[in-house]
């Protein structure tokens, strides 16, 4: 297709490929015509930029409207057809590429968003996002060597991507390689000590490699970071245990009497502790003002059956437990061990609990 038009004494002319030059400026140049200009000087291409240039200043704005979506095929096409290669692109950025390359990966197109990525990285070697990207693609992909290379390229670009220290030390732990996932992910918290989760699983690397020393290290090191983190302070107390420090244990579970919970997770730690230690009355204090009409507030109910059983409200932990066991029945079955540690059969026949 091709029409032309006058505009002020001048033809100017679309094509069907004059969406892919527009698609090229935005894609690579921020939608600047003038970097554009600079890294092509064939004529022909240069007259088509001009043009519509022109088209922009005197008629409409040229935008992503006159050629989304960007179908990379299409573009790799043109490319060919054109002779562009990557090694032009000199005044370039890849930036709209990395983002390309995350909208194909969302759409589970990893071969097409890996393809991308690697074009990325012949234009700018530098780019380190796009290695950290590229290898957990290759890493989803089952290519294990190739996406560990590609991460760490990008961690020698830039340290402070933190992502990429996370992911290698995920691919070493499923490997079992405990020394070489806690090496990486000590990096990590080195560079984004606010990394909470990644204290976790060093920890949980040593405790699988037997060093609870270390393990108790690493928690009592996020605990000065989140003094309040109840999860923390249950795993420290299991690794005092192992480790045959009953009276540092028994500490660590005085501190989670003490702290305030917030996350699901560590409210259902806290009043597991405060089971252990017939504090019944405070978790119904806290719990209740918690509790809310929604499907999400199920686990709170649950947590609730224990210390109502055993401050006589018989009505009210009955009421519950139907409630959970018409809605959520092996969620409920997954609190059987709770039931069992702290109440009597009678009390669990006075519930209807079997």
């Amino acid at each position: 297709m091709k029409v032309e038009m006058m505009v002020k004494d001048k033809i100017v002319t679309i094509t069907d490929e004059s969406p892919l030059y527009i698609m090229l400026r935005d894609l690579f140049y921020g939608g600047d015509w003038y970097n554009m200009k600079k890294d092509f000087n064939d004529k022909a291409f240069l007259n088509e930029i001009e043009n519509l240039e022109f088209i922009e200043k005197n008629i409409t704005i040229l935008n992503d409207s006159f050629y989304s979506p960007i179908i990379w095929s299409e573009l790799v096409s043109f490319f060919n057809e054109k002779n562009i290669t990557p090694e032009l692109f000199q005044h370039a950025t890849v930036d709209g590429l990395y983002e390309l390359s995350i909208e194909y990966a969302d759409k589970d197109l990893l071969g097409d968003a890996k393809n991308i990525l690697e074009f990325a990285i012949k234009v700018d070697k530098n780019f380190a996002p796009a290695y950290d990207f590229l290898g957990s693609i290759h890493i989803e992909l089952g290519n294990i060597e190739e996406g560990i290379k590609f991460l760490n390229r990008a961690v020698e670009i830039d340290p402070w991507l933190v992502q990429s220290y996370s992911t290698l030390g995920e691919v070493y732990y499923n490997q079992g390689d405990y020394e070489k996932a806690i090496s990486y992910w000590l990096k990590e918290i080195e560079y984004s000590p606010n990394d909470i989760f990644t204290y976790f699983m060093i920890a949980d690397a040593y405790t699988r490699m037997k060093n609870y020393e270390k393990a108790a290290n690493i928690l009592n090191k996020l605990l000065e970071i989140d003094n309040n983190n109840i999860i923390a302070m249950y795993e420290l107390s299991q690794i005092y245990r192992e480790m045959g420090k009953t009276k540092e244990a028994e500490t660590v579970e005085k501190e989670i009497l003490n702290a305030k919970p917030i996350d699901p997770n560590g409210i259902e730690i806290w009043a597991k502790i405060k089971m252990k230690y017939n504090k019944y009355d405070e978790i119904v204090e806290v719990i209740e003002p918690m509790i809310d009409n929604t499907v999400d507030s199920l686990h709170l109910k649950a947590l609730l059956v224990v210390p109502y059983i055993k401050l006589g409200k018989i009505e009210e932990a009955r009421k519950y437990y139907e409630e959970l066991k018409q809605n959520d029945f092996w969620y409920l079955f997954g609190k059987k061990e709770i039931f069992d540690k702290y109440l009597t059969k009678k009390e669990k026949e006075l519930c209807g609990i079997f």
